[in-house]
């Protein structure tokens, strides 16, 4: 359980949508459809072109809508003393998720400026849960993966609407690292398109544990992907190809296309095996007698199914419930202040029964 926080003023409103971020069961955790989906990380490097490059641009889709995304790297010294360009890993991808998690946490989020949202925590907390999931890093580690969230910025354009900007930003725009005996107290601001997010009530839930247990950064970026696909079609079934995969999780281009396809054939296996996917079909896509692509054509186990109904429920509650807190408001009208009496009893609800809240 979270310890109170000495800086809030007893009886004092809380903002209602930072009680409604909060996420009860601990193997749940919320996303961010374009923010978590968008091809922010750099995996699989050492078949492809990108990382002799300054600026990384990759072209995605997201919903029926294209987009691109710039990747700004920041510099670091390497252990040779040497000064190296770095952009956001698969490190830094599992740290940013157990720091999304543990702000989902009661009471953990702080509203700053009456927009911005911040998130205080500790770094052996951090470690902490890395381990538990077993991801375990060192405090050099998670500090540098904190520094690099900070500091890589990108930029995410619409092409649909000529390239008008999303946003320009890092994930944590701003940071804060202050050393405390064996420790370091830290804060991070969140990125503004979850701060939209979670002001206009604009994020849903997805299987924490799952994600946690995932050794696959493309698999990982694939539940998500899939999960906020069903969750707008209702239906278990789902067609992606190799090579739409590769585009849309910022894998680079492969220099062979039997590698690349090989690759992504075993992260969609991997989400077979964990009981994300009850079966895969795949057809093979061939110019004369050369592979180029596969479609997989994929369907969602029952389990899966449950969950993302859940995450459905569990979103429409939220916005129920801040109709009837806030007598008929809507979110988009900024972060609405809560009587504490309320917050508790919304709190209690779904603590109580959190199944039963949502359905």
């Amino acid at each position: 359980m979270s310890k109170p926080d000495p800086r809030r003023i007893p009886g004092a409103p809380f903002p209602l949508q930072l009680a409604l971020w909060e996420v009860p069961e601990p193997d749940r955790t919320n996303m961010v459809a374009l923010y978590d989906i968008a091809p922010r990380f750099c995996f699989d490097t050492r078949d492809g072109g990108e990382g002799s490059r300054k600026l990384i641009e990759r072209e995605f889709t997201f919903g029926a809508k294209h987009y691109r995304i710039t990747l700004k790297p920041t510099q670091v010294r390497a252990p040779d003393g040497t000064i190296v360009d770095r952009y956001l890993g698969e490190r830094e991808q599992i740290v940013e998720e157990v720091i999304r998690r543990i702000a989902g946490n009661r009471s953990r989020l702080r509203l700053h400026d009456q927009v911005k949202v911040r998130f205080p925590f500790t770094v052996s907390e951090i470690r902490d849960e890395l381990s538990r999931v077993r991801h375990s890093y060192s405090f050099a580690e998670i500090r540098e993966a904190i520094t690099l969230l900070n500091e890589v910025r990108l930029v995410i354009q619409d092409l649909d609407a000529k390239g008008s900007p999303v946003l320009s930003s890092a994930a944590f725009p701003v940071m804060g690292l202050r050393r405390k005996g064996d420790d370091f107290n830290s804060f991070v601001e969140f990125n503004p398109l979850v701060a939209d997010a979670i002001r206009l009530l604009d994020f849903m839930q997805v299987d924490y544990e799952t994600l946690m247990e995932l050794r696959d950064p493309v698999a990982r970026w694939l539940l998500k992907r899939l999960h906020n696909e069903i969750a707008v079609a209702r239906q278990p079934v789902q067609q992606m190809t190799a090579t739409g995969i590769r585009r849309d999780s910022g894998m680079p281009e492969w220099k062979t296309t039997r590698n690349l396809l090989r690759r992504v054939s075993q992260s969609v296996e991997v989400l077979r095996e964990l009981g994300v996917l009850d079966s895969i079909d795949m057809e093979e896509v061939m110019e004369g007698q050369r592979k180029v692509d596969i479609v997989f054509t994929v369907s969602a186990s029952p389990d899966f199914m449950a969950k993302v109904h859940a995450s459905r429920r569990i979103a429409r509650a939220n916005r129920e419930d801040f109709s009837r807190i806030t007598g008929g408001r809507t979110p988009g009208a900024g972060f609405a202040p809560a009587a504490p009496a309320e917050v508790f009893r919304l709190r209690d609800a779904r603590v109580s029964a959190p199944e039963d809240k949502a359905a």
